[in-house]
């Protein structure tokens, strides 16, 4: 687990083999507080990677606040809209087809799939270079056990009664 994430930062792992011409932006769980940056991060890339696609590991911000009745996290969704605006950008340089970039999550990551895929049609930050003006809308996605999805997550239910988190 990777936390203390203040500043976003993106890998590229270049695709093994056979290029397709694919990438896959990785979005990582750890409900927003820290990254689960090994099992749904470095090791999903590398599986990626051998089978031809190119993969974006996105560090995104963590701890961040969640906020509105989905537990939404405003900064994490300012990074994966910039990272895609970026893997768009340089498709070119990084080998990849410009319309064939999709999104994977995992938890928290997979809810970041969900919101990377709704919210796409106006950044949530102000344009910071020419990668802005690319496309951030992934052209696939990947909810995996998407977290914080439901109106009731903050509430668990321990044998038979609900407490808040």
């Amino acid at each position: 687990m990777v936390g203390n994430v203040s500043q976003p930062t993106l890998t590229v792992y270049s695709s093994k083999g056979t290029n397709t011409g694919v990438a896959v932006v990785v979005f990582p769980g750890g409900g927003y507080y820290e990254l689960a940056i090994d099992l749904e991060g470095t090791e999903i890339c590398d599986w990626l990677t051998s089978r031809g696609i190119t993969a974006v590991l996105l560090k995104y911000r963590a701890p961040t606040p969640k906020v509105g009745r989905l537990s939404e996290s405003p900064l994490a969704l300012q990074d994966a809209q910039r990272t895609l605006g970026l893997v768009r950008f340089r498709a070119a340089e990084w080998h990849i087809d410009p319309h064939k970039i999709g999104v994977i999550g995992f938890s928290a990551g997979g809810h970041l799939v969900a919101a990377i895929s709704t919210h796409f049609d106006k950044r949530s930050y102000s344009a910071v270079d020419a990668a802005d003006k690319a496309s951030c809308r992934p052209d696939f996605a990947i909810a995996l056990y998407p977290g914080h999805l439901s109106p009731w997550y903050p509430m668990i239910r321990i044998r038979g009664q609900t407490q808040s988190n």
